[in-house]
């Protein structure tokens, strides 16, 4: 081979199915069966995720990661990275000495599949194809303008409803297992987790309930609790905290609470740590969510009704905002995280809770700023801005659900830009 392919063509191949008919095997001889590829991810992560595989007769959901080599897989630092350990299969282009070898970062085997042998065509005709192929960052970015903005503005509002209805779904199927007011909780500490450490956080809170922590009876009890039960006290240092002495306390009160709370701490590697600014780090953040759980916190007794109740207020957007962030908080989460924190937990939770408030929390979506990310930028080079938080959200949906599956048949912009072309020859 000539050069190195570039990754993005390993991604068409797998997203496309440009594979040969012929059984895939893995590296050590289970058949692999690809049921979903799975939907491509924008943000940091596995390439893929929410795949569907059948390995040697058993169905597995989780990502998959792409490489040109093996060897990338430990390059790129993933046997380290816990966000890697729901990797169910990785695939790259070609073998080399590391491969069959790999592990995930919580030490299990990892799968992979070789994709050289199983191309449709000869890889020079499929790099050919693919560097013929238009950059574009959406299949219709050169005519967006030409689609009215009506069409545009009704099929996003359409679109953001969608994806707060499949939310709130999603929170109805978990409260049949747990009490609604942990699911708020779980729902809170995976929106301050930020990406890099939403499922950790999502961990802590199955692991460490809502129901034990309000039997705690200080702020500095729900502090140890949380911190020692998500394995970071043991290296916490000043510089995360205020004081040396309030490192040794929390330590020693962990100590203390740790047969009663019966939890093991998590394991350190589950957390990303470095390269993220101070502010977003999950030291910080779960002593956030302490000032909520502490005695008098709003989280402590009937947060539920508490929502409500702010949502009722003439101003509901700044009564949240002050509930999230009560005054004289010593460590409290910035405007734009409490943001996050309503679009991502509290409205869905509440539109799960009742879906008559669903005018008052789409209101509330649209008094919110918009969201920027890899996302909104794409459709930003076509001229496209997000008024707010809920349109920026119908984008995601629009992206994840159509653009990245080219289901352009099935989108409005998609139809009208068709129909347009049939009419305009």
């Amino acid at each position: 081979m000539h050069g190195r392919p570039p990754e993005a063509l390993l991604h068409d191949l797998w997203a496309h199915g440009l594979l040969a008919a012929r059984p895939l095997r893995t590296t050590a001889g289970e058949s692999v069966q690809i049921l979903h590829p799975g939907e491509a991810n924008p943000e940091a992560g596995p390439d893929f995720l929410d795949a569907c595989l059948l390995i040697d007769g058993t169905r597995w959901y989780g990502a998959v990661e792409l490489h040109i080599r093996s060897a990338e897989w430990t390059a790129h630092g993933h046997h380290r990275d816990p966000r890697y350990n729901s990797v169910i299969l990785h695939v790259v282009l070609e073998a080399d000495a590391t491969t069959g070898r790999l592990r995930r970062a919580d030490g299990t085997p990892l799968p992979e599949l070789v994709l050289a042998p199983y191309l449709s065509r000869p890889l020079r005709e499929l790099l050919y194809a693919f560097y013929r192929r238009p950059r574009l960052p959406l299949p219709c970015a050169p005519q967006w303008n030409a689609v009215p903005e009506a069409v545009r503005t009704s099929w996003l509002e359409a679109l953001g409803w969608q994806r707060f209805r499949e939310r709130a779904h999603n929170i109805r199927q978990r409260w049949q297992e747990v009490p609604p007011d942990q699911v708020l909780y779980e729902l809170l500490l995976t929106a301050l987790g930020y990406v890099p450490n939403a499922e950790p956080m999502r961990m802590l809170a199955e692991r460490l309930p809502l129901a034990v922590l309000r039997t705690l009876p200080t702020a500095e009890d729900v502090e140890a609790a949380l911190l020692g039960a998500a394995g970071l006290l043991e290296d916490l240092h000043p510089d995360r905290l205020p004081t040396s002495e309030r490192c040794e306390m929390l330590r020693a009160r962990f100590a203390r609470l740790q047969p009663e709370l019966n939890v093991a701490p998590m394991p350190t590697l589950l957390w990303q740590r470095g390269g993220l600014r101070p502010a977003n780090r999950p030291e910080r953040r779960l002593l956030q969510a302490a000032t909520w759980l502490a005695p008098g916190g709003w989280l402590r007794q009937d947060p539920i009704a508490r929502l409500e109740a702010a949502l009722q207020q003439p101003q509901p957007l700044n009564a949240l905002r002050r509930l999230l962030r009560p005054s004289g908080t010593r460590v409290a989460p910035g405007r734009q995280r409490l943001d996050i924190l309503l679009l991502n937990a509290i409205v869905p939770f509440l539109l799960a809770r009742n879906a008559s408030l669903a005018p008052r929390l789409i209101s509330l979506l649209q008094a919110l700023p918009p969201e920027r990310d890899r996302i909104t930028r794409r459709f930003a080079r076509p001229g496209y801005l997000p008024p707010d938080a809920f349109f920026s959200q119908a984008l995601h949906q629009l992206y994840r659900k159509y653009c990245q599956q080219l289901r352009c048949l099935q989108c409005a912009i998609g139809r009208y830009l068709i129909d347009f072309d049939a009419d305009n020859p």
